[in-house]
């Protein structure tokens, strides 16, 4: 039986879009590999009598099986009380933009992906969270913990 070449193209076509949809990133981490996050904890002393916001920044990293660095992968950011309000201890940033948690990023070509994650630290508050980041079966955390220095 032969097939027009309209008629191969009608069935390949769609094949194609299947392909090039699915090689251009947002794909989860490929099975193997790891995630990491830097800093991998961080602790925060301030003992000041006045609440004050401070900034840190994180780098995620993400490597196949072999080390490779995967670019283009989706992930999904969180830490369990950030939401955009000026009234929370923790703001998640995606660029400038304040975002929800969890949020979703994808990594650049060298399979890295930076966020700014703004905290509340003096005023008498402590607390502790993850920073977390999930991709496929992938997954990593950043501990935050926010203390007052006074010993109890």
């Amino acid at each position: 039986m032969r097939i027009p070449r309209l008629g191969l193209f009608r069935y390949l076509l769609p094949l194609f879009a299947i392909l090039l949809l699915w090689s251009c990133g947002d794909v989860s981490a490929p099975p193997g590999s790891t995630i990491t996050i830097e800093p991998s904890s961080l602790t925060i002393e301030n003992s000041l009598p006045t609440a004050e916001t401070s900034t840190q920044y994180y780098t995620v990293s993400v490597v196949d099986e072999d080390g490779n660095p995967v670019g283009d992968v989706k992930l999904s950011i969180s830490f369990i009380w950030a939401s955009p309000s000026p009234y929370n201890l923790v703001q998640l940033y995606k660029g400038d933009v304040p975002v929800d948690s969890p949020f979703e990023a994808t990594t650049d070509e060298f399979g890295a992906y930076t966020f700014r994650l703004d905290f509340i630290s003096g005023g008498g508050y402590e607390y502790k969270g993850d920073v977390e980041v999930r991709s496929g079966a992938a997954f990593a955390s950043s501990t935050l913990e926010v203390t007052t220095g006074s010993s109890q």
